[in-house]
């Protein structure tokens, strides 16, 4: 049996509870009670960690499958620009372009004239704005799901705009649909992510407004059919083609977004910093709530090790791609491919916003206990806490014995699941692993 949540899901069947998803979870959003996995759909921030942590592959992403673009007259490829790092040297982005639309796109864009959009309206937005600093850039969705579950307080410092893929979808729908007659909900914008968060992030926007995006394709999951469809192409050919298409590809920011301080570095003239990885970023944002961090204008942000292009849906190993994704931007440098006067063009200065205000999770229904009531739940929580042996196993099912003391107060668990403290816990756990033992042993008779 198969659960899952906007982005993730679990398959019951395959999960052994090793409990490594438990450890790695930045917001301790899982648990293993009773023999299975739980998400905490409020807690949980889409990152992905948990995906790779898993050695039995027992969670997955769960992306579109390629049956449901079926329902769009036109069908648009919004391609992050990681994906033009994940394919042999060999394969040019005009293959990966010409591969998708044998593949069955009727179109493919790439982000070059949203990303120049998002910079400038990130730039302007920091000339403008008075409040706290610094502000913290809105294109990764982990890093604003982590700040609503873990910092509410620092809500108000993401920049409002709309990471260039949203933009990007507003303008294909207006674009086609015009020049092709049809209604913009019969025109698909289809994101090829890196990751599930930016799946997640379509499914259920942060702002709870409803994205331009309609649906997203794991790189991993359509790597091996595109790769297919581009070698027939290639072969039907036989002639050599330009290394990229007259019209694709003209911003080396759009592929420098893929890149742990692509943006920052376009704002030279700000005090920037650029960080990645949760632990990094929950070390900085802890120093900015202890006041710490100042004179810092703008942070940039990235969940995954060295951007987008560390994300757990890709292919390719980071090191490699980035290697590859580098060569692509030497080559517009050399062309001096630029979208300014273009960007200029289009560009219309407060119309970039997200369209509501983000807010923080509201993570613990606290409002019918009285202040008492609360103090009393604190002080029951500690004393509880107190008699744990503090050296979390897991072995409860949460992922640290505070965490457990929390989860007792709370009413989602029990004093007995803890294994050092009830003997009836301690059978179950041997029963459990012994029954894992067994399964294993006869699969490796057979």
């Amino acid at each position: 049996m198969i659960d899952g949540l906007y982005a993730i899901e679990i398959d019951h069947e395959k999960c052994k509870g090793r409990l490594a998803c438990i450890r790695i979870c930045p917001t301790q959003a899982m648990r293993y009670r009773k023999s299975r996995l739980e998400i905490n759909p409020v807690l949980c921030i889409d990152c992905g960690d948990c995906i790779t942590e898993c050695p039995e592959g027992a969670i997955r992403a769960r992306t579109d499958p390629w049956d449901t673009l079926k329902r769009f007259k036109f069908k648009v490829a919004i391609v992050s620009p990681v994906l033009f790092s994940q394919f042999p040297r060999t394969i040019t982005p005009y293959d990966i372009v010409h591969g998708l639309l044998a593949m069955g796109f009727d179109a493919v864009y790439d982000l070059s004239l949203e990303s120049e959009i998002y910079f400038k309206a990130v730039k302007d937005y920091l000339e403008e704005y008075d409040g706290p600093l610094p502000l913290i850039s809105s294109n990764c969705p982990v890093v604003i799901r982590l700040i609503q579950v873990s910092y509410p307080n620092m809500v108000e410092q993401v920049t409002p705009i709309q990471p260039p893929r949203d933009i990007a979808a507003r303008t294909v729908k207006k674009k086609y649909s015009e020049r092709f007659g049809l209604k913009e909900t019969e025109v698909g914008a289809i994101y090829i992510s890196p990751c599930p968060a930016k799946i997640a992030a379509i499914k259920a926007p942060a702002e709870h407004a409803a994205s331009y995006l309609d649906l997203a394709l794991g790189i991993r999951d359509i790597y091996n059919p595109l790769l297919l469809a581009i070698t027939k192409v290639k072969g039907a050919s036989g002639a050599e083609k330009p290394v990229l298409p007259r019209d694709e590809l003209r911003s080396m920011l759009y592929l420098n977004l893929a890149i742990t301080g692509g943006l920052s570095h376009a704002l030279q003239q700000k005090r920037f910093i650029s960080v990645a990885q949760l632990p990094n970023i929950e070390n900085i944002f802890g120093d900015i709530e202890k006041g710490k961090i100042k004179n810092i204008d703008f942070l940039e942000c990235f969940s995954c090790t060295g951007g987008c292009i560390g994300g757990s849906l890709t292919v390719d190993n980071r090191f490699v791609a980035l290697s590859k994704l580098q060569k692509v931007i030497e080559f517009i440098e050399r062309e001096k491919r630029n979208v300014d006067e273009i960007m200029d063009e289009h560009y219309q200065k407060g119309a970039y916003f997200l369209e509501k205000p983000l807010k923080p999770r509201e993570i613990v229904h606290t409002e019918s206990l009285s202040i008492i009531e609360q103090i009393e739940r604190v002080k029951k929580r500690e004393d509880f806490f107190r008699k744990l042996p503090d050296i979390n196993c897991s072995l409860c099912g949460a992922p640290t014995c505070e965490a457990f003391a929390t989860d007792v107060t709370n009413g989602t668990a029990e004093p007995e699941d803890c294994v050092l403290m009830s003997d009836r816990k301690m059978k179950e756990l041997r029963e459990f692993y012994r029954k894992q033992v067994e399964q294993k042993k006869k699969k490796s008779e057979e």
